[in-house]
């Protein structure tokens, strides 16, 4: 390799691709050249060029395995997860002990919620190199994702021999010792080992637990400091991504839509065609719960918060004039926009005979648009005392976006509680007596059969006895939000009113959450 070339490459490794890119092209012809290109063009986020420049190494040099390692790394940033997979299988048949591709497929199918397929693929990588760090602690997380606790406690126990204070494997060991009931152990384990410099995202995970442990010894104010640490860093980390956000479910467009009157439009589609039901409510309100009941019932189906809202939102814009015209344009469109959310779940829309649970809590700020596509769509709004949402948002380790960087931070999160539901009844006050039925989570924990059996009804559903075994069906699903461990236990009271336990941290917010839990029904 040429001098400049290898000037390129630390150049690339600095951080600065555009540099890198340009003297990989004046250096055409060489094969280090393109791969460089490649490796640079990904950087900066031009990931289709970058895809090009690997499959005509791959061509070129067809026994090198990195080189469709790299295209499979392209095809997941673009999400075609499929072709991610059989890319890096390829790398693996040309080397079955290049550790690089097992880790990789492991990680994308551990992303696209496969987590016994990636289980395997970690394994993989560790057969090839027994103490690949990466692969062991992320094999740890699947199988606590799956509920194998047992499983994922040994492993991040050989994580920890390899690197003590690694955030993940803590944050799995953790939650072993939390089963067990050892919480003062979990809660010291993370204290004496987590480094002051952990990397952001999975010191919240590690400290999250800590603040779980903590909170399960009655140590409440340990146990919001441990939250409170986490989220500062992950506010610190997220900030430039998400602080600037104002459409979609960012805190700003949520507000312009809890201020918006929406306009007359003709709500006769004359169309054919099933509608979803909409399972909506504040993050922590019980939708995960309702959505594995619901989703044990023979006749029944469900999204697991996949974004298929998302051609709506895009088709109604970014502000009250676009939204305006929206409306104003609907009767031309509705169709068109029907098909397009059924072309965004894996299996179309449903037969006749079943009913399609959509379930993205926070469509509640979306509801007008919703309404106005599907108007004989029905709403599940699923409600809990506000104050108890807030905190248990403000506790939660979700995926970050920009709805979710609000819940890092306590005011935010209970000015979007506001606005959001705000919103939401801006459409569903529209709504005929018979499309909207109100869950309460209180409600569900005291008494679930009785409420699957309002909600079931409600749904013009058989009953049927399965939905009392969600729980042995939900292990076999891979369940995308922070409740997934709570889901496969026994439903429990506790979480009902644990605000007042943190009342000394919801002073500044009381003021916006009390009109609310006065309005729901919710005593203090």
């Amino acid at each position: 390799m040429s001098d400049r070339l290898q000037q390129g490459f630390a150049r690339l490794q600095a951080g600065r691709p555009l540099e890198a890119l340009e003297i990989a092209r004046a250096a055409e012809g060489d094969p280090n050249a393109k791969y460089l290109e490649g490796l640079a063009l990904r950087a900066m986020g031009e990931t289709d060029a970058a895809l090009g420049a690997f499959k005509v190494l791959a061509l070129t040099h067809p026994l090198v395995p990195d080189f469709p390692n790299l295209i499979g790394l392209c095809q997941a940033d673009l999400g075609k997860i499929d072709q991610a997979v059989a890319a890096f299988e390829q790398a693996l048949s040309i080397n079955p002990a290049f550790v690089h591709a097992a880790f990789n497929l492991g990680r994308t199918l551990a992303n696209d919620g496969r987590m016994k397929t990636a289980i395997l693929a970690y394994r993989r990588a560790l057969a090839a190199k027994a103490d690949h760090l990466p692969s062991r602690r992320n094999l740890a997380w699947c199988l606590q994702q799956i509920h194998d606790l047992d499983a994922a406690g040994k492993e991040a126990d050989a994580a920890l021999a390899q690197q003590p204070g690694d955030p993940l494997a803590l944050s799995v060991k953790a939650a072993a010792l939390i089963a067990d009931g050892a919480y003062a152990d979990a809660a010291e384990l993370v204290s004496t080992r987590l480094a002051a410099d952990a990397q952001p995202v999975n010191a919240a995970l590690a400290l999250g637990k800590m603040g779980e442990a903590l909170e399960n010894a009655g140590e409440y104010e340990g146990a919001f400091a441990a939250w409170a640490r986490a989220n500062d860093g992950l506010r610190t980390h997220y900030a430039p991504a998400f602080e600037a956000v104002k459409t979609g479910f960012a805190l700003p467009a949520v507000q312009q839509w809890a201020d918006f009157d929406v306009p007359d439009f003709d709500r006769e589609t004359g169309l054919e065609g099933p509608a979803p039901v909409f399972l909506i409510g504040f993050p922590r309100s019980g939708t995960t719960l309702m959505e594995s009941v619901l989703a044990a019932h023979p006749d029944i189906d469900t999204s697991d918060e996949r974004p298929l809202s998302t051609p709506l939102i895009e088709s109604a814009g970014h502000n009250p004039d676009a939204w305006r015209a929206f409306f104003g344009t609907l009767p031309e469109k509705r169709a068109g926009l029907r098909q397009a959310y059924w072309d965004g779940w894996r299996a179309g829309a449903p037969e006749a005979g079943r009913v399609f649970i959509d379930k993205l809590p926070l469509n509640l700020a979306w509801t007008p648009v919703l309404a106005a596509v599907f108007p004989e769509a029905k709403f599940l709004l699923a409600l809990r005392d506000p104050r108890d949402c807030v905190l248990s948002a403000f506790k939660q380790r979700f995926g970050m976006n920009a709805a979710m960087y609000r819940m890092l931070s306590l005011d935010d999160a209970a000015a979007y509680y506001d606005a959001a539901m705000q919103a939401g009844l801006t459409g569903l006050e529209t709504l005929p007596g018979d499309r909207l039925l109100q869950v309460r989570y209180e409600d569900c924990v005291a008494d679930l059969e009785a409420q699957a059996r309002r909600v079931i009804a409600f749904l013009e559903r058989e009953w049927s006895d399965e939905v009392l075994a969600y729980r042995e069906k939900a292990r076999d699903r891979f369940i995308s939000t922070p409740s997934a461990p709570q889901i496969v236990q026994p439903v429990y009271q506790s979480s009902a009113g644990r605000w007042r336990d943190y009342d000394f941290a919801l002073q500044s917010v009381r003021p916006v959450l009390d009109p609310w839990a006065e309005r729901w029904g919710y005593a203090d």
